[in-house]
């Protein structure tokens, strides 16, 4: 669910538990023309996140963008018995059936702050009673996005070339036919120096290496 399905959640579940028309719950700052009482306004404000983001895989080079988010929303209500309906609507996020469906959206109200009574007097003639709450929310900001994957790497490097190593072998004095003098024996081809040195001319180096593969 996107930040706008949450808000038109709210937006309902707050016109049920406050007794009202989804019509007659608005969002402040429309341009519209003043609703006849008894009516509510929400106002979300005070967003912020919480955490840092979370990537979660929705496809070949396509990510979920996740970050825990919590926001203030204020209800005003204009009409009889505000006090009373914003009660209502406050202990009404703590019924089970209500707080299993923020569950389900992905959405939990987890306080609210104390009801604030704002009636006034209207150019001293009509009493204009309405009360204000704050229901402090926390949901999960998504955001698709789609940065791409690598599907191929080629990797090119060519290394020095390794020096000639020089190994020293040495004689087996008891073999047959080495005497330890310096005598060639009959049998063998032993020059009697009592060691033989033999080089390694052979080049070792990387020359290319090709990487293929694809990310799930």
């Amino acid at each position: 669910m996107t930040t706008r399905d949450k808000m038109d959640f709210l937006h309902g579940i707050i016109a049920e538990l406050l007794g009202l028309p989804g019509k007659q719950v608005v969002w402040v700052n429309q341009d519209m023309p003043r609703i006849k009482r008894p009516f509510a306004t929400l106002q979300f404000y005070g967003v912020h996140g919480e955490a840092s983001e979370e990537l979660r895989p929705t496809g070949p080079g396509k990510y979920d963008v996740r970050v825990p988010t919590s926001a203030t929303l204020a209800v005003q209500y204009f009409g009889p018995d505000a006090l009373e309906r914003l009660e209502t609507l406050a202990r009404g996020f703590e019924r089970p059936t209500i707080a299993d469906r923020c569950f389900a959206a992905a959405v939990v109200v987890y306080d609210t702050n104390n009801i604030t009574d704002l009636s006034a007097l209207l150019e001293s003639q009509t009493w204009d009673e309405r009360a204000n709450i704050d229901l402090y929310i926390r949901y999960n900001h998504d955001v698709d996005d789609e940065p791409g994957y690598i599907e191929s790497v080629v990797i090119e490097s060519q290394l020095p070339k390794s020096q000639p190593d020089t190994t020293t072998i040495p004689s087996d004095p008891d073999s047959p036919g080495s005497s330890g003098s310096g005598d060639t024996g009959p049998d063998t081809g032993n020059t009697g120096s009592g060691s033989t040195t033999e080089p390694d001319t052979h080049d070792y180096y990387i020359d290319t290496v090709k990487v293929d593969g694809t990310t799930n």
